[in-house]
């Protein structure tokens, strides 16, 4: 019931966060909204043993991280970098990759951890996580969005922004 409830909690504060992010991934970039999502819920997984009388300081750790992984989870980067005619196999490939992800964390990561304690446990998980955002740091490239936007505006004019397609234009009718 009390693991239910957590889920319950934090759903919303990760879904109102998915809502804006793209904010973030416009106005600070790719690569730092990326790299300090996964540096910060690493640091998130490293505090969780210590929240372990009081279910409402596991319940805010819950909730943060549903915050700092609505980056990740909703990034841009398939749009950037991949072209129109293979973005469902890159998607099927992302795909993959989380399912394998998922796969080596529950069948190595909890082996491994079963040895393990609690606080040592989550410290592991909080290094890699945090290593995968420096990893990130390091090899994200930011995208140029002008020349990304002007690409998309000359070879389909359906896709202008719309205070483009308001301008009056001096064809005859």
């Amino acid at each position: 019931m009390q693991t239910s409830n957590l889920t319950i909690y934090s759903l919303p504060f990760g879904l109102i966060t998915t809502f804006f992010i793209s904010y973030a991934f416009e106005l600070l970039g790719r690569k730092f909204t990326i790299s300090v999502s996964y540096i910060l819920t690493g640091i998130i997984f490293f505090l969780i043993p210590y929240s372990k009388p009081h279910f409402w300081l596991l319940a805010v750790m819950r909730c943060a991280i549903g915050i700092t992984m609505s980056g990740p989870i909703s990034h841009p980067l398939i749009n950037d970098y991949v072209c129109k005619n293979s973005r469902g196999k890159a998607i099927a490939v992302n795909g993959l990759g989380t399912v394998f992800g998922e796969v080596i964390a529950m069948g190595v990561l909890l082996k491994l951890s079963k040895s393990m304690t609690y606080e040592a446990a989550f410290a592991l998980t909080g290094s890699i996580i945090v290593f995968w955002g420096f990893y990130y740091f390091v090899f994200i490239k930011n995208p140029n969005l002008k020349t990304i936007h002007n690409k998309i505006e000359k070879k389909d004019p359906a896709t202008r922004r719309w205070s483009m397609q308001i301008q009056p234009t001096n064809e005859p009718k």
